[in-house]
Order: structure tokens, then C-alpha cells, then sequence
């Protein structure tokens, strides 16, 4: 949805010359509202510097500038806001909906401070199964492909998308397996045995028969309940029919599971639109929380809510440039949008959400009757969440305060840094640092480090070479930590020690983690933690808080750096005698283990059956299979 060049009838600069740009005082005096159109489009606000610090829209930006410049706009927001502006640029756009576009691009290039900005950019679950595959299968993914499949979702919590996938699974027990597993299989697997697949792999079911139970799951995903039932009752009769009982009695007993599962989910059935959003928002000072909650198929699949702090933007402003960027990215746009507030852009956002669909979509501000008890709902639920984020980060504080105490610390950690090495037998050893702000994971700070210098496996030497890389930058740009943390023992805290004294860095307390191990006769040792100048662990409470947060933090690094190095180790896994062929790379090499099983396999195929693989031509297939078979026979 990014506003394209054409829409930009004219720019207005309304700050002057850069010399005038004196300070927000002066520019207001001299601000000429005269030479503002009667026209839709953006203002962009910037402070002294010429930085723009808001990005804001209206139908008619005189009056929309009026309204702040003499103050009748009696918001606080508003008051603040103008104390640091001291430029405006205009952007004049043919119509509202180009000046929606229009908003959303530049809110995206500048990233203005005082406009919300989604910053949880994750894409929810979907369910996808493509009907034109000889087996399709139900898999997960994060992103919906103009491939001919079928997608349903998004799902917001994984744990549903589980839950209804292990539902269908049990009532239509269709393939789990790869494709791979799927064309190299010679016998049935277990799930045969547990009755929770048809043994596709082996033909014990054609494809006929496989494409009808395709069928009924794509029936159940888009809701159709009734034509379902209707389906599978037919099929109990011509199985009947045709004195095929056991056929006749898998049915009866699929449809049985489909009316147990229907009971559960008619509990959150709503009447009305089938798919439709709801949105709930919840406000308390600068401190915003916006609910959206999912109805597909008319029933209630989960919600996403979005946390904003210390928004200065009117809240009809701040839902308005929530729904443009929440929208702008979404997988699915329903068919109808309930929202809390009226916003003046409504007209064009439902305008520009149709042509996103290919479908007529409604905004809607219900003030009475069942779609605003719906609204009310979506209410309840951000402030639910609002509450219970409150509390968490009331947990969070106390858990970094008790850290502060156990350690004597001068100061809670709001920033942990945590180190780890990961290697096997000193073969690809790598290091990881994650980072928690507020005690929380701030993952745009994780770093990952491939060790240079260090030959064979030496822990300790490799903990120095991470540890100099990290805090030799951190000191030059003034970025250090509240506390590190290291994971190991006293080894690994006196090479941590000794490399922040070589960089004259004494202000920042350091801890080394050492992990709970079994002992003989079946006891654990606790989690002990070491300090510089202390031969003694210190040894806090198991299930305290100072415990559960620093575990938490040594394993997410832990997590990071066995990660990191099993990549490593499988791409140099792929440098293999595949590699080593001209024209053969990494992603040619996968493909051709994937789809043929082994080198011997792949040694012993045709040309043509390798050239019939995607990325792959009659002449690399010639050279694959001379290169092969010219190493076979070079070799005593």
C-alpha cells in the first residue's frame, strides 16, 4: 500500500528558508495560513533541526492547520505537539484515499517520534492445502502465495491453529509427511497404524477417494458445517448401498468426531457477516491498547492486540493510522471492520480495504445493538490486556529489583547482555549475545559471531575474542550494558573480567552463570552464580524470580548459539562433492538430494530424469552426471 509518486499534486515548504527555521516560537509567528490550500493531503511537521516529528492527514488541511495554530483545538496532544514544531511541508493529494496512501509511505520513510508505528512486524498463521497436488496435505505458514493453494486464517494464537489442526487430523486423516517421505516410502508408518492416515505413500487409498476427503476438510475450513453433514451422510448410504459396511462405519464414525468438535466451536458462533474484524481500544494517560479481534466463518478464531507508549496523537488520529498500517500488511481483509471511535478518514479507508479484496468491505462505528456489543467485547478484551501488561511489567521491575539486591548492584539491570560459545569438538565454533531490556527479549540487539582466531576447541579463548568484539565497538559508541552475563563458570568469568579491565571498563558488574547438574544418587545441583573477587557461588532461591529471570536469559542465549552453529554446520554440510560441480550451488545441490534421496541415487539417475528437476537444464544435467560417474571410476 505504498502511495505511488503521481498522487503528490504539489509540495509546500511553509518553514522558509532554513535560516528563518530560528526556533517553534518565531515560526508560528510568521506562519502565513493564507498560503495553505482547501485541499486533501499530508502535513509533515519537523522541529528545529528539520527532522519531521509527525505525519498527519485531513480532507481539507486549512482547516485542519487552523485548528491547531489557534489553539481551538483544546486537546493537550494538540498544544504539545505544536511547542516543537517549527516547519510544515505540505503534500497535496487528488482525494483522501491517495492521502491514506500518502500517510502510510512516509510514515514508513521517516519514522516520525510522534506517530505510532506498528512495531511487531511477525505474520500470523495461516492453514494452506493445495487441491491440485496428486496428496495435498495440511501445512503451516507464515506467508500466502499466489500459487493456486487454498489458505485459511490467519490464526493469532498458535496454539489454536494447533489445537484445530490436531481436530482435523483426527477427523479426516489426511498425509503428515513431506513430499520427499511421501515418493521414497515402501511401507506404511505408524501413522497408519494409529488409524490417522490412509497410507497415501503406499496407494492404499487412490486418489480419487484421497481427493474426496480434500474435499471435506476444505468444507470444514470455510465453515460450511451443514453441507458437510450433508456430504458425509451421503457417502454412509452409497457405501451402504453397495454393502461396503467397514467403509460405511469409518464414515459414520468421521462424522460422529464432526459433530463432537461442531458442538465446541457453536459456542463463539456469531450470526451476521461470516468474516469480520472487531476492533476493542482501551486508553489510560499516554497509554494506548488496541484489541482486534478475528470472526471467520462467523465464528471467533483469536485476536492480536498492539501496545502503544507515550503516544502524544488524538486517539481518533492514533486508530486511524493503526487500521492504515495494520491493513497495509495483513493476509486477509474481511468484509466488514468494526471499530470504537468515529475517524475521519472512515469513507476512505473502506474505500481503499475494497480495493485491496477485490471486494465491496464496510468500516463501520456501531453505537447500538449486536455489532456494538461485539465493539464492547474487543473493549473488555484491551483492557484485559492492558491490565495484564501492567501487572507483567510490574513482575518484570521487582524480578530486575531483586537481581540489583542479590548482586549489590548500583542499580536495577534494565539492560542484561548474556554470552555463550557453541561448538562441537572445536569444529565451526560460534558465539551468541542476546539482549534483555526492561527484562524482557530485545531482539534487534541479539548479535551472532563466527570466531576468527581461535583454531580447535578452546572455550575460553573464544569467549575473549567475543567478548573484545562486543565491548571494543560498545565502548566507542557509548552503548554498554547494566549487567553481563556470562554463561559458565569461574573459567569463562575470569576471562570476562579480564578482558573489561583490558578495556578499562569497571563500571559494569558481571556475573557468570553456571547450570544445574545431576549429581550421584539422583540430586541436582542448584544454580549457582559467580562474582569477580568472590570464591563462593552465590546461591539464590531455586524458584525466585532472580533465578527464573537470569536461566531465562543464559538459555535464550543458548538457544541462539546452538542455532547459529547448526546453520553453519549444515551449509558446510552441503560443500560436498555436489558443490564441488560447476553451476551447482548450495540451493541446486539441496534440490537434488531432496528429490532423488542420495549421491548413489542421484549417480545412477538419467540425464533427462535430472534436467526434469526445477532450476536445472539438459546441459548441467549432462555435467552432474559426467562429474558423478567421472569420480566414481577416478577412484582405486
Amino acid at each position: 500500500m505504498a502511495a505511488p509518486a503521481h498522487t503528490i499534486i504539489e509540495r509546500i515548504d511553509l518553514a522558509g528558508r532554513p535560516v528563518e527555521r530560528k526556533d517553534p516560537a518565531a515560526f508560528l509567528a510568521s506562519f502565513d495560513l493564507a498560503r495553505v490550500p482547501k485541499a486533501p493531503g499530508c502535513y509533515l511537521m519537523k522541529d528545529e533541526k528539520g527532522r519531521p516529528i509527525y505525519v498527519g492527514k485531513a480532507k481539507d488541511l486549512r482547516a485542519r492547520l487552523r485548528s491547531y495554530l489557534n489553539e481551538s483545538d483544546s486537546r493537550y496532544t494538540v498544544k504539545f505537539l505544536m511547542r516543537r514544531v517549527a516547519g510544515i511541508d505540505l503534500l497535496i493529494t487528488e482525494n483522501d484515499k491517495e492521502a491514506l496512501l500518502l500517510e502510510n509511505s512516509l510514515i514508513k520513510q521517516y519514522k516520525p517520534r510522534y506517530n505510532v508505528q506498528l512495531k511487531d512486524d511477525k505474520t500470523y498463521l495461516s492453514l494452506r492445502i493445495h487441491p491440485g497436488e496428486e496428496f495435498p496435505r495440511l501445512t503451516t505458514v507464515r506467508k500466502r502465495r499466489k500459487d493456486g493453494a487454498r489458505y485459511f486464517g490467519p490464526y493469532a494464537s498458535a496454539g489454536a491453529m494447533r489445537q484445530t489442526l490436531r481436530g482435523l487430523h483426527r477427523v479426516f486423516p489426511l498425509r503428515t509427511c513431506s513430499d520427499h517421505v511421501l515418493h521414497n516410502r515402501t511401507r506404511p508408518c505408524l501413522y497408519y497404524q494409529m488409524k490417522q492416515c490412509l497410507a497415501p505413500c503406499v496407494r492404499l487409498i487412490d486418489h480419487d477417494g484421497y481427493q474426496d476427503l480434500v474435499s471435506q476438510v476444505v468444507l470444514a475450513l470455510e465453515g460450511r458445517n451443514d453441507d458437510l453433514e450433508k456430504e458425509l451422510r451421503r457417502k454412509i448410504v452409497e457405501h451402504a448401498d453397495r454393502l461396503e459396511f467397514e467403509a460405511a462405519a469409518q464414515v459414520r464414525d468421521r462424522l460422529y468426531a464432526l459433530r463432537e468438535t461442531l458442538e465446541r466451536q457453536r459456542a463463539v458462533a456469531v450470526p451476521g457477516v461470516e468474516d469480520r474484524d472487531v476492533v476493542g481500544l482501551h486508553n489510560e494517560g499516554r497509554y494506548t491498547e488496541i484489541q482486534v479481534l478475528y470472526y471467520r466463518g462467523g465464528r471467533l478464531l483469536g485476536g492480536r492486540g498492539c501496545s502503544f507508549e507515550r503516544s502524544e496523537m488524538p486517539l481518533d488520529e492514533l486508530l486511524g493510522s493503526f487500521l492504515l498500517q495494520y491493513y497495509a500488511e495483513a493476509p486477509v481483509i474481511p468484509a466488514e471492520v468494526l471499530i470504537p471511535l468515529e475517524i475521519e478518514e472512515r469513507g476512505a479507508l473502506a474505500e481503499l480495504l475494497s480495493d485491496q479484496r477485490g471486494a465491496r468491505v464496510t468500516v463501520l462505528c456501531p453505537q447500538r445493538g449486536e455489532k456494538r456489543a461485539l465493539v464492547d467485547l474487543a473493549q473488555r478484551n484491551a483492557r484485559a490486556n492492558f491490565e495484564e501488561k501492567r501487572l507483567a511489567d510490574k513482575a518484570q521491575r521487582d524480578a530486575l529489583d531483586q537481581v540489583r539486591g542479590a548482586f549489590h548492584l548500583p542499580r536495577p539491570p534494565e539492560r542484561i547482555e548474556c554470552f555463550d560459545i557453541s561448538t562441537s569438538q572445536g569444529d565451526t565454533t560460534v558465539g551468541s549475545m542476546v539482549a534483555f531490556d526492561g527484562g524482557v527479549p530485545n531482539k534487534q540487539r541479539y548479535r551472532r559471531f563466527s570466531i576468527r582466531s581461535v583454531a580447535g576447541q578452546d572455550d575460553f579463548a573464544a569467549m575473549r575474542e567475543v567478548l573484545m568484539r562486543r565491548y571494543q565497538r560498545a565502548v566507542e559508541e557509548r552503548d554498554l550494558p547494566d549487567l553481563v552475563l556470562i554463561d559458565g563458570g569461574k573459567g569463562q568469568l575470569g576471562v570476562a573480567h579480564a578482558v573489561l579491565k583490558d578495556l578499562g571498563i569497571e563500571d559494569v558488574p558481571l556475573v557468570a552463570i553456571a547450570k544445574a547438574r545431576s549429581l550421584e544418587g539422583g540430586d541436582h545441583s542448584p544454580e549457582r552464580f559467580f562474582v569477580p573477587g568472590r570464591a563462593n557461588p552465590i546461591i539464590p532461591p531455586q524458584s525466585g524470580p532472580v533465578v527464573r529471570l537470569l536461566a531465562r536469559v543464559r538459555d535464550e542465549a543458548h538457544r541462539f548459539a546452538v542455532n547459529y552453529h547448526r546453520g553453519r554446520r549444515r551449509k558446510a554440510t552441503l560443500a560436498t562433492a555436489l558443490t564441488g560441480i560447476p553451476g551447482v550451488g548450495p540451493k541446486r545441490a539441496r534440490t537434488l538430494l531432496t528429490r532423488l534421496g542420495s549421491v548413489a541415487r542421484i549417480r545412477e539417475a538419467s540425464i533427462d530424469a535430472i534436467a526434469a528437476l526445477p532450476g536445472f537444464s539438459v546441459e548441467l544435467a549432462r555435467a552432474v552426471h559426467e562429474h558423478l560417474n567421472l569420480d566414481r571410476t577416478s577412484r582405486p
